[in-house]
């Protein structure tokens, strides 16, 4: 996988996703990663790259496009609500206005789904949203959030990367439960065991030292009204090179070569200075075209 980075504007992490699947969230911000910075023009993504993107195993074919249909279902839902102040006959109003996030999200199979192409452009009323970023943006690594299993945990990720270099964040529960888009009657114990508990899996390897407190009243029964996330700080500007990188015996081992001495070497003349006797000529020859030899066959 490409080291990719995604950024985009705050307002992407109020999306609703709890009916979303791991691969539909996988793909989905695989794509926004690379229209970042492309301002409205129509980005192409093919079958096998955007799958490397999305870090993606393809199964079948069919699953494949499974995903896909169900991801262009999703596209299509997304919506913003943009409120802004106005007038009206000379009063003072404001103007509701809802909108879909893409102008174009088109995807073309070939009948046998060996092929695909996706082609996809963002709204210009939301180009903000991936570009002409300030200060409000969630940055993270595309490779990061693919490996996530549990949703909550991929959607949590996301909004505590918002606060990756403060190192601490407290959400009122029912703000908790709007961002993470929860059933309405889910309470604190529903939160712990769907919740939570994945988080505290999931999460400690991107955010160091993570430790999840409730937040209790004072009031009869103690209910909790708040949930504090508190983690080591990200240093900004670290990366490193190749960290998801596969190794190339795809062992996730990192191969060791051999470096030959040069006396091993095809074209290796041995110095008239330190000639051996016959025998002893012979007996290097013979051990060195077991080498070339053992060599071919590896």
């Amino acid at each position: 996988m490409a080291n990719e980075v995604v950024k985009h504007h705050n307002d992407l992490n109020t999306i609703p996703m709890r009916k979303w699947s791991k691969e539909e969230m996988d793909f989905f911000f695989a794509i926004i990663a690379k229209l970042r910075d492309e301002g409205t023009k129509e980005i192409t993504f093919d079958k096998r790259s955007l799958a490397e993107l999305a870090n993606y195993s393809v199964r079948t074919n069919k699953a494949y496009e499974q995903v896909i249909d169900q991801l262009s279902d999703n596209v299509l839902n997304i919506t913003y609500l943009e409120k802004t102040e106005t007038t009206l006959n000379g009063k003072s109003a404001y103007l509701k206005r809802r909108m879909n996030l893409f102008s174009q999200f088109d995807s073309k199979w070939t009948k046998d789904l060996s092929e695909l192409e996706i082609k996809v452009k963002v709204s210009e009323n939301y180009e903000y949203v991936l570009n002409q970023l300030n200060s409000e943006f969630t940055s993270y690594e595309l490779a990061e959030f693919t490996q996530i299993r549990s949703t909550y945990a991929k959607t949590l990720y996301r909004l505590l990367k918002q606060w990756r270099t403060i190192g601490k964040k407290e959400f009122q529960i029912d703000e908790f439960k709007r961002l993470l888009d929860m059933p309405d009657y889910y309470k604190p114990s529903h939160i712990n065991k769907n919740v939570l508990n994945y988080a505290r899996k999931e999460l400690p390897q991107f955010f160091p030292n993570l430790k999840i407190k409730s937040i209790k009243s004072n009031k009869k029964g103690t209910p909790v009204i708040a949930y504090e996330f508190t983690w080591t700080p990200e240093k900004t500007g670290e990366w490193v090179d190749g960290k998801y990188d596969k190794k190339p015996n795809g062992s996730g081992k990192t191969v060791r070569k051999e470096k030959l001495p040069e006396w091993a070497k095809e074209d290796y003349v041995q110095p008239e200075e330190t000639m051996l006797p016959k025998e002893k000529i012979d007996e290097f020859n013979e051990r060195l075209a077991r080498i070339h030899e053992k060599r071919k066959e590896n």
